[in-house]
């Protein structure tokens, strides 16, 4: 059974943060720029909460707020919902499908070392299935 920790030496630890003062203008800003769908509310060395495309929909857009005017703290999810890194792949996807989240942030006791999304997992066990299949295929035609 695969791990967090597994994902993430595949994907990298980078995590892209932001300072809760900062506006949701430049969170999507900062979101648009590298391309990702969350972004981690930080203040000093705890994180503490992310802001997603579905918070912007949701807390933004839909109750015609202005994202030059509000806060991301002011709509950001929180509490955080944390992963360790060594938590298995399937555990981690059960969470998220309980707690109806697309991305969790990995913690390592108090430090923060990673986050993944539902996308990652998905495709890191999409590679292990591949991998599963081509083994047993060469194992069938007898190239062992």
């Amino acid at each position: 059974m695969s791990t967090i920790r597994e994902v993430l030496d595949h994907k990298g630890g980078s995590v892209i943060t932001i300072a809760s003062k900062a506006s949701v203008l430049d969170a999507i800003s900062t979101m648009s720029k590298a391309n990702i769908g969350a972004i981690v509310i930080q203040d000093g060395e705890q994180p503490s909460g992310i802001f997603t495309e579905r918070d912007y929909l949701r807390k933004i857009a839909l109750e015609g707020r202005s994202s030059n005017e509000t806060l991301v703290s002011e709509v950001m999810s929180s509490p955080l919902i944390t992963v360790s890194s060594e938590e298995s792949t399937r555990v981690a996807m059960e969470t998220m499908t309980e707690r109806r989240c697309r991305h969790l942030i990995v913690m390592n006791d108090e430090e923060m070392v990673g986050i993944v999304s539902l996308g990652d997992l998905v495709k890191h066990m999409l590679q292990e299935k591949e991998a599963e299949v081509a083994q047993l295929s060469s194992y069938i035609s007898g190239n062992y």
